[in-house]
C-alpha cells in the first residue's frame, strides 16, 4: 500500500470519557487544511534475561507524540483549542493573549490519508482520541525571489484512554472507505461537526 495525500483535519473538545465506552466530544471544528501529520510511537522494549534467553519482552505502546502541519491555524481555532484567549476590542479589532498559566484543552483529532493499491485509491480515517496540541514555534522572514511558504505545525501528546472492555488503553483508531465523503462523513461525525 501507498498513500498519496492527506485532507481534513478537524478536532473535538474532550467532554467526558468512562473508561469501558467511547469517549464524547463537543462540538468540533476543521482545524486547517492539511499538509502533514507525523505520529511518533514510543514503545518499551526491554527483555527479562533469563537462562541466558529473552524469557519475556514487553513491546507495549508506552506513548505517542504528534505533529500536524496545516496551511493556517486561525485564531478561532487557536482559541478552540485552548492556545489563546480572544478579547473583542472596539469594532472588528480584537486582542489576543498567549497564556501561560493555562494548559491547552483535550481533543480528539482526525484526518483523512488518500491511498492506492494496485490502481485503486481508497481513503482512511485517522481518528486520535485524546491529544493535547501546542504551537511550540513561530518564524517568519521577509519575501525574496522564491517564496518560502511558513506554515504552522501543531505540536502535541496523544494520551491513550479505555474505552474497550479488555481494558486495555488505545490511542487511535482507523477506518478505510471507498470514497473521500464517507470518510469525511466519519471524521465530522466524530469530531461533532
Amino acid at each position: 500500500m501507498a498513500f498519496i495525500g492527506m485532507r481534513h483535519v478537524v478536532a473535538a473538545t474532550l467532554a467526558n470519557h468512562v473508561d469501558g465506552s467511547e469517549p464524547t466530544y463537543n462540538a468540533g471544528m476543521v482545524i486547517g487544511r492539511a499538509m502533514t501529520a507525523n505520529l511518533t510511537i514510543n514503545r518499551a522494549n526491554n527483555p527479562l534475561r533469563a537462562d541466558d534467553v529473552d524469557a519475556e519482552d514487553d513491546n507495549g505502546i508506552t506513548g505517542m507524540q504528534v505533529q500536524v502541519g496545516v496551511d493556517d491555524v486561525t485564531e478561532e481555532a487557536q482559541a478552540y483549542l485552548g492556545l489563546l484567549e480572544s478579547v473583542q476590542g472596539a469594532g472588528n479589532d480584537s486582542t489576543y493573549y498567549l497564556e501561560t498559566a493555562a494548559s491547552a484543552k483535550h481533543v480528539g483529532l482526525g484526518y483523512m490519508r488518500v491511498r492506492r493499491k494496485n490502481g485503486v485509491t481508497s481513503y482512511q480515517g485517522i481518528w486520535i482520541y485524546k491529544s493535547l496540541f501546542g504551537l511550540t514555534s513561530e518564524t517568519a522572514e521577509t519575501k525574496q525571489e522564491t517564496i518560502n511558504w511558513q506554515t504552522p505545525t501543531l505540536d502535541g501528546k496523544a494520551e491513550a484512554l479505555q474505552i474497550r472492555g479488555s481494558g486495555e488503553p488505545v490511542f487511535r483508531k482507523k477506518a478505510n472507505f471507498t470514497t473521500a465523503a464517507a470518510c469525511i462523513a466519519w471524521l465530522d461525525g466524530l469530531a461533532g461537526i
